[in-house]
């Protein structure tokens, strides 16, 4: 069953949403190889290690040794140590999440990808297809309904697909269908079937060449989530036993809202035990034309 039915945007401040390309040369950028791991604690601090001491070398003309790191770093301990101007001095690093944006996207791919399964499972097709299923309501309102219930659309879909897959393969034109108002209605009233042309990859959630885009994932970002989730980092970090910490942020993840981001972090840590507060803002991607950093002292 899909337990997946609540509303994160009530009495929020939306401000910036996410509008979907259908598809694109390089695909979404969810689907690209990262250029590290954000689970690899190590990793990450040895990648956010060597971008700080490159800053405190070219912006602030530090005299910066190395930088190590630390095996005791547990309980608010320095994550890393690094040699500057003569002083071993403690960093902690941490990474910013916007939590209920991650959690509205991983809601998105978890349902879409379900679906994706379902239609693929009937049938697939020689072709990659896009299939945007319309919510009959204007709010972006998870739907609820039953698995059994959304393996019937699936398979409406499916037939569907198979019966004009020879339209399909020879026009790139959309293909619009309703769906039962009797029975369907807590979870779609329509969708419409797009062939994503050779050589390019679709930007919706799926494989088995269905890709599937659900109304409600209409995935934004609420000034409310960024304050939050500044909030979360200062509880969890202040009064530590490091004297910089340093915040990264994968800017895949924040839709242009870096400037909120750093305002709230700057509200935030106005008053704190840390010496210094940098934030780092990059897009996590191996492959990029030009690797840009965003630096910004916050304190």
């Amino acid at each position: 069953m899909f337990k997946l039915n609540h509303k994160l945007n009530q009495g929020k401040n939306q401000l910036i949403g996410q509008f979907k390309l259908p598809y694109s040369l390089n695909g979404p950028a969810h689907n690209r190889p990262k250029w590290f791991d954000e689970k690899d604690t190590k990793q990450v601090e040895y990648i956010i290690g060597h971008l700080f001491v490159n800053y405190l070398r070219q912006v602030e003309k530090k005299k910066v040794i190395h930088f190590s790191p630390n095996e005791d770093d547990g309980h608010k301990n320095p994550d890393l140590y690094v040699n500057t101007d003569g002083r071993l001095i403690g960093v902690q690093v941490t990474q910013f999440v916007i939590r209920d944006y991650l959690s509205r996207f991983n809601q998105a791919k978890n349902i879409c990808e379900k679906l994706s399964a379902f239609i693929s499972d009937i049938y697939k097709p020689p072709i990659k297809i896009n299939i945007q299923i319309c919510t009959p309501w204007d709010s972006d309102e998870i739907p609820k309904g039953r698995e059994k219930l959304y393996k019937r659309m699936s398979k409406e879909i499916a037939n569907s697909i198979e019966k004009n897959i020879g339209q399909l393969t020879s026009k790139n034109q959309f293909l619009n269908f309703n769906l039962s108002r009797t029975d369907f209605k807590d979870i779609a009233e329509s969708y419409n079937l797009l062939p994503v042309p050779g050589h390019h990859q679709s930007n919706y959630f799926g494989s088995n060449n269905i890709y599937i885009d659900y109304g409600f994932d209409y995935v934004v970002i609420f000034e409310e989530d960024i304050k939050e989730s500044a909030q979360k980092i200062y509880d969890d970090k202040n009064l530590g036993n490091s004297e910089i910490l340093v915040i990264w942020g994968d800017q895949n993840q924040f839709l242009n809202t870096d400037e909120h981001i750093m305002k709230a972090l700057e509200e935030k840590f106005t008053s704190t035990s840390f010496t210094s507060v940098y934030y780092l803002g990059f897009h996590n991607l191996k492959k990029v034309k030009e690797r840009r950093i965003t630096y910004r002292k916050i304190k």
